[in-house]
């Protein structure tokens, strides 16, 4: 099966050099996300995504606050797909559901803390890293450090190699994302 040109691999069609980590996914979950299958045309990308997953896993957030600023991320980026795979990783690891949807219908968070990473993460993807002293005060004030700021990069590293490849690939919803589907806010636009 292809996907806007993009081969939606299987363990027995995948490139020798992603075969084994689609395998370890099916392990992992019970099943290949869509995702993983088309990231394993390229080994390299493949390899990339799984290693800053595990490795997003590590950072100083604990598993609530790592999805909201992948919510965050993913809202920026405008993915619908990690946005409705998310959204129920979320739910998964206890995010409040008022929380999930506030960030999906892009408004502030009720816990102070939470919308202070809401926001930073927001930030740091809309801008490209390039952050006001005001930012990091106001990130720094509700009880984040230096560390919490880098491990923001890696959470919107791992999001960007998943956001950019569902765009290109226009990836379709997996089985598990029903009743999670979004609808970007359509602020971004190819360019021509």
């Amino acid at each position: 099966m292809t996907i806007n040109a993009f081969q939606v691999h299987d363990i027995a069609t995948a490139p020798a050099g992603s075969a084994d980590i689609l395998k370890s996914v099916q392990d992992a979950w019970s099943f290949v996300p869509n995702l993983h299958r088309i990231l394993a045309e390229s080994p390299a990308a493949l390899e990339a995504y799984a290693t800053l997953w595990t490795i997003a896993e590590k950072t100083s957030f604990t598993p609530v606050e790592r999805n909201v600023a992948y919510l965050s991320i993913i809202y920026e980026n405008e993915c619908v797909y990690c946005m409705a795979g998310h959204t129920n990783l979320s739910r998964m690891a206890k995010v409040d559901d008022a929380a999930i949807n506030a960030v999906r219908d892009g408004r502030p968070i009720a816990d102070a803390k939470l919308e202070a990473l809401r926001r930073f993460a927001a930030q740091v993807t809309r801008q490209r890293g390039v952050v006001s002293p005001s930012d990091v005060d106001a990130f720094k004030a509700a009880g984040y450090d230096n560390r919490a700021m880098l491990d923001v990069l890696v959470l919107a590293a791992t999001k960007l190699i998943s956001n950019y490849t569902n765009h290109l690939a226009d990836t379709p919803l997996d089985a598990f994302m029903k009743g999670a589907e979004w609808k970007a806010p359509g602020k971004l636009k190819a360019v021509a």
